[in-house]
C-alpha cells in the first residue's frame, strides 16, 4: 500500500524542523480564531440601520461557518498543502482541535450553555480528521487512487452545494457552489483525471448524501 501511494504522490523532504513546527502553531491559532469568529458571528444580533451589518446580513456569514463546506475547503487547502501526507495529518487534526476549542469557548463562557453532546460528537470527529487528512493529501496526486479520492472529495462538496433527488437537482446553498469550484480547482492535475473524477461524483455524491446526517452535526 505504501509503495502504491508512493507512486500516487512523493512528499518533501524535511528541511527545517522548527520551520514545520511553527506551521503547525499557526494552523491551530488559525483553527481557534475561526472557532471564535464563528461562534461571536453566531452570536451577534444584526441591526439594519448599521451598514457593515447589513453587508454582514447579505453574506450570511453566521450560517455559511454553520455549514460544512466552508470547514471542508480549509481542511482541503491545509492538507494538499502539506508537505507530506503525515504532516497534513498533524495538520488537520491540529486546525480542528483549535476550531473547537476556540468555538466551544466562547459557546461557555459567553453564551453560558455547555452542549455535551455536540462537543462529543465533533470530537470524537475530531479525532478522525488525521486519517481523512492523509488520504486527502494524496487526492492532489496522480494515478486511478488520487482519481478516486479527488472524486470522493468532490461528491462532498457537491452534496454542500446542491440538493437533488432521481429527477432534480436544485442549489442548496451559494457559498457551497463556490466552495465546490475551489475544490475542483485545488484538486486540479490534468483535464483526464478531472473528468473521472466527475463521472466519479455521479456514484459517490448519492452514497455520501446518505451518510452524511449521520456523521455530521451542527456545531
Amino acid at each position: 500500500m505504501i509503495e502504491i501511494l508512493g507512486r500516487c504522490r512523493q512528499g518533501e523532504l524535511e528541511k527545517d524542523l522548527k520551520v514545520e513546527i511553527r506551521n503547525t502553531i499557526l494552523i491551530i491559532l488559525l483553527g481557534t480564531a475561526l472557532g471564535v469568529l464563528s461562534k461571536l458571528l453566531d452570536n451577534m444580533p444584526l441591526i439594519s440601520a448599521i451598514g457593515w451589518h447589513r453587508i454582514f446580513g447579505c453574506l450570511d456569514l453566521r450560517n455559511v461557518f454553520t455549514r460544512q463546506a466552508v470547514w471542508g475547503l480549509f481542511a482541503v487547502i491545509i492538507a494538499i498543502y502539506s508537505k507530506r501526507p503525515l504532516r497534513a495529518s498533524i495538520n488537520i487534526f491540529g486546525f480542528f482541535l483549535g476550531m473547537l476549542i476556540g468555538y466551544y469557548t466562547i459557546t461557555i463562557t459567553v453564551s453560558g450553555f455547555f452542549p455535551r453532546a455536540y462537543m462529543l460528537a465533533w470530537g470524537l470527529l475530531t479525532l478522525f480528521t488525521p486519517v481523512l487528512a492523509f488520504f486527502t493529501w494524496y487526492a492532489k496526486g496522480h494515478g486511478w487512487i488520487a482519481t478516486v479520492l479527488s472524486s470522493i472529495i468532490i461528491a462532498f462538496f457537491f452534496t454542500q452545494a446542491f440538493c437533488f433527488g432521481k429527477w432534480y437537482i436544485d442549489i442548496s446553498h451559494y457559498d457551497g457552489v463556490i466552495c465546490l469550484v475551489l475544490a475542483i480547482i485545488l484538486l486540479y492535475r490534468d483535464i483526464r483525471k478531472l473528468v473521472f473524477s466527475l463521472l466519479g461524483v455521479l456514484i459517490t455524491a448519492p452514497i455520501i448524501k446518505i451518510l452524511l446526517p449521520y456523521i455530521f452535526g451542527g456545531l
